[in-house]
């Protein structure tokens, strides 16, 4: 598996290695050692037959330049194995990957857990996120383009993405395949946790909306924030990476909206823990801005880790979110820009007990629909049939 990513906190990668190695296989994962604290420092155990190739920190440093998408020394260390196939996380390892399996005779798959072409750039310029430059976005798409081509299999996270990338390459209907962020429901986590408001010592009777998940500029959490002045009787708690960065941005909307009391920043749990430490909450919370349509077609996994966690959903209204959560019945969608529009839907599960009693009902079933054992039991299939056509 090639991969740039900070391994710790990516259940994806976390997950799809896993899953292999529960069919037999041998997992290598190379990738710069760019989590924190380094995986050098304190490793992370996802099983025996799952290792660890890391690189310098500085390895990761081509995602960050034009263009983008190449690096020797990620070249280099691939192609010092001879593996039955290489795995490529993400648009930012497919090139290595593809001239890698080239070169050794291996099996390539492209695994898009972005549609990478129609994301954003960080402008220093502008301090902001913005949808990429017209040369960057075609560059990507050419390499998009290519890997539907070249690539024995390409994977995506959900079908709105797929149909798209398929459209983009013209390729076949069903060419590239859908394994969802589903996390699997027996996964033991690292330690027992007590429900939630117990860990923050929060009374049981008050209403916890919980957002476990990245924090920052791209994340769209101040409008939550200040929602809370219209959702009086909610308690946010924002769970994530890098509030050491971004906690003081978020205390500072808080204060200014009047709601400090009602806004707790909790450090983050291992990504195999978030389930557990999630359950006790009140609603899970998942929003982004729409800045591109990666964005707008996102489904990401803290939404099935809200479900796991038996948690209500309260979701930025995009389609593949809002299929989740109304059309399964399991919470409501709001308009992620509005603090009234997010309120709304807040003070609704708070104050109908009746109506999230219904939705928290509706969960096994959505689960079951979901069926995470067979997500991940198709991802192994898809090598099982490349091994097949050895």
């Amino acid at each position: 598996m090639l991969v740039v990513s900070a391994l710790r906190v990516d259940p994806r990668v976390e997950r799809e290695a896993r899953a292999l190695a529960a069919r037999g296989w041998r997992v290598r994962i190379v990738a710069p050692d760019i989590s924190s604290p380094l995986l050098a420092e304190s490793p992370v155990n996802w099983g025996p037959d799952v290792t660890f190739h890391l690189l310098p920190l500085a390895a990761s440093s081509y995602v960050m330049e034009a263009p983008w998408l190449v690096s020797e020394l990620m070249y280099k260390a691939a192609t010092a194995f001879r593996p039955f196939a290489f795995h490529c996380h993400d648009l930012n390892t497919a090139l290595i990957g593809l001239r890698a399996a080239a070169q050794v005779g291996a099996r390539c798959i492209c695994d898009f857990h972005e549609w990478s072409s129609e994301n954003v750039t960080w402008s220093n310029e502008n301090v902001k996120w913005e949808p990429h430059d017209p040369l960057k976005r075609t560059l990507f798409r050419w390499v998009e383009r290519l890997s539907l081509r070249l690539a024995d299999r390409v994977i995506t996270v959900n079908q709105s993405i797929a149909n798209a990338l398929e459209e983009l390459g013209r390729s076949a209907k069903g060419r590239v395949r859908v394994i969802r962020n589903i996390p699997p429901l027996n996964l033991r986590p690292t330690r027992d946790y007590s429900p939630l408001k117990d860990q923050l010592g929060l009374p049981r009777d008050s209403f916890v909306v919980l957002y476990q998940g990245g924090t920052g500029p791209s994340r769209l959490l101040e409008p939550v924030i200040k929602a809370l002045a219209l959702a009086v009787d909610v308690t946010l708690v924002i769970r994530g990476p890098s509030l050491d960065l971004f906690g003081e941005g978020y205390r500072n909307v808080a204060q200014n909206a009047g709601v400090s009391d009602r806004l707790i920043l909790a450090d983050p749990v291992p990504s195999r823990d978030v389930v557990a430490a999630g359950r006790g909450a009140d609603a899970g919370l998942w929003t982004l801005p729409n800045l591109s349509p990666n964005f707008f077609l996102a489904l990401p996994n803290k939404i099935f880790e809200y479900l796991a966690s038996d948690l209500p959903l309260l979701v930025a209204n995009f389609p593949e979110a809002r299929q989740v959560a109304e059309g399964r019945k399991v919470g409501l969608a709001f308009d992620p820009y509005d603090p009234a529009s997010i309120a709304v839907q807040m003070k609704r599960l708070a104050g109908d007990p009746e109506f999230a009693a219904s939705c928290r009902a509706s969960i096994p079933a959505a689960l079951a629909y979901l069926d995470a054992d067979n997500e991940w039991s198709r991802f192994g299939d898809i090598y099982e049939e490349l091994l097949a056509k050895r």
